[in-house]
């Protein structure tokens, strides 16, 4: 083990660390104090890009010398805290959720609990954030197993970690939401029953409280399982007023105006066989195999990537349409279901955006894909075909970029959230990866 030095001051009273930092933010502050030239702002989002993978270092060996400091019992009487995270939240002036994702890494890399993120984080492959991410979903999981079908932790842990790993490889433009829910969806696929439990137990605990204030107005809560709160989510979305970004309206308020159409529906349209509203929508992608009840498959899945409970499914197939999408088995690629026309019908989107949780922009994008367009990745009046594997979801605001890049395709562009990749020229977004087997 190596021992960490006592570090000498400089004549100045500043340690060379300190000497080496304070050096390199004059570098670093003057290069983004420069007055910005016509077309410079690429290398400026790339050096910024670069430079927070280097203060990603550097946090992440401090963190794993301060996790030592409070392993050995001396952060209280040297720092007057005994939790490393409330340590850091006072000390540094920062969030409890940043601390505690600090103080996470720290401790993984000093325990070496997990080499292999340890690893990646050291090699690059991982930012701090998406190391933290990977620590916590696998932490969580091992907690919420089940012992009798999983009793060895340790094994469980690693096979969490290999596959999240593994996952990050694959989809290297993953956010660390991405991680958060590709997690979850894997401890489900470890421990399907997991998944089950925690659906009765939300159910059984359900409920909903209406409270009158003496100002005249109410407050009315709600709580109870993921599977509930995805149908009181298309409710909303289904029932809320027509969108105008002009009319000042927050996301709460369109919220509380479309559970008021909804109530206002429900009292006065109970017998209406053909109502004028729209049927709230849910979409949910769930493995033949896993409805029929074999275990070990890919759980069901709605298309923000939230999993779903086998038995809520069974519960909404009888009001539901079912569509049924053939796969490859090895590759996962859907089959073509037609490319005559430039307007995606709705059986190609719900086959082009599986294996998509989110807007599929090359440089990662977390705008959830109800809120993305089907775009050809291949222009339509360019030759591309309207079919599966030509489309892909983009949120508006990429889907308008891409096309502004398309016309700047000669030019260099920002590599953006793609680690240790140098900029590319703009084109086509690639097909996106299959989904994993």
């Amino acid at each position: 083990m190596n021992l960490l030095p006592a570090v000498p001051a400089s004549s100045t009273g500043l340690s060379p660390v300190e000497v080496a930092v304070l050096a390199a933010r004059e570098e670093a502050t003057a290069f983004f104090s420069r007055e910005l030239a016509p077309g410079c702002e690429g290398e400026v989002l790339d050096q910024a890009t670069r430079l927070w993978e280097h203060l990603d270092q550097i946090k992440h060996h401090m963190a794993t010398a301060l996790a030592r400091i409070e392993a050995n019992g001396q952060l209280l009487g040297e720092g007057g805290q005994r939790d490393l995270a409330t340590w850091m939240r006072h000390s540094f002036a920062i969030s409890a959720t940043q601390a505690n994702e600090m103080a996470t890494v720290g401790r993984t890399a000093m325990r070496g609990t997990f080499p292999d993120t340890t690893r990646a984080l050291e090699e690059g492959e991982l930012s701090f954030g998406e190391a933290a991410a990977v620590v916590a979903g696998v932490e969580r999981a091992v907690e919420k197993r089940n012992s009798t079908d999983n009793p060895d932790p340790v094994l469980f842990a690693a096979k969490m970690e290999h596959g999240l790993l593994a996952f990050k490889q694959e989809r290297p433009n993953t956010s660390v939401a991405g991680l958060g829910r590709a997690a979850h969806q894997m401890g489900a696929r470890l421990d399907p029953n997991r998944v089950e439990r925690d659906h009765e137990a939300a159910h059984a605990q359900r409920g909903a409280t209406l409270s009158r204030t003496f100002g005249g107005s109410f407050l009315f809560q709600a709580w109870g399982s993921a599977a509930d709160a995805l149908r009181l989510e298309a409710v909303l979305e289904s029932y809320a007023n027509p969108h105008d970004t002009d009319d000042g309206l927050s996301r709460a308020q369109r919220d509380y105006d479309g559970f008021m159409n909804a109530v206002g529906r429900a009292q006065t349209h109970q017998e209406c066989e053909k109502p004028s509203s729209p049927a709230a929508l849910i979409n949910i992608l769930i493995p033949a195999t896993t409805l029929a009840g074999c275990v070990g498959q890919d759980p069901a899945t709605t298309q923000d990537g939230r999993v779903v409970p086998t038995s809520a499914v069974r519960e909404l197939l009888g009001e539901s349409v079912v569509r049924h999408l053939m796969v490859e088995h090895r590759t996962g690629a859907v089959l073509d279901v037609g490319h005559e026309y430039r307007i995606a019908t709705p059986q190609i989107k719900v086959a082009a955006f599986v294996g998509h949780t989110t807007c599929a922009w090359q440089h990662g994008c977390d705008v959830p894909l109800k809120w993305t367009q089907a775009d050809h990745i291949v222009e339509w009046w360019q030759g591309g075909r309207t079919s599966v594997e030509n489309i892909q979801p983009l949120c508006s605001t990429h889907n308008r970029l891409k096309h502004r890049w398309g016309l700047r395709r000669d030019k260099r562009m920002w590599a953006g959230r793609q680690r240790g990749r140098s900029p590319s020229p703009a084109g086509p977004i690639p097909a996106p990866r299959p989904p994993r087997e």
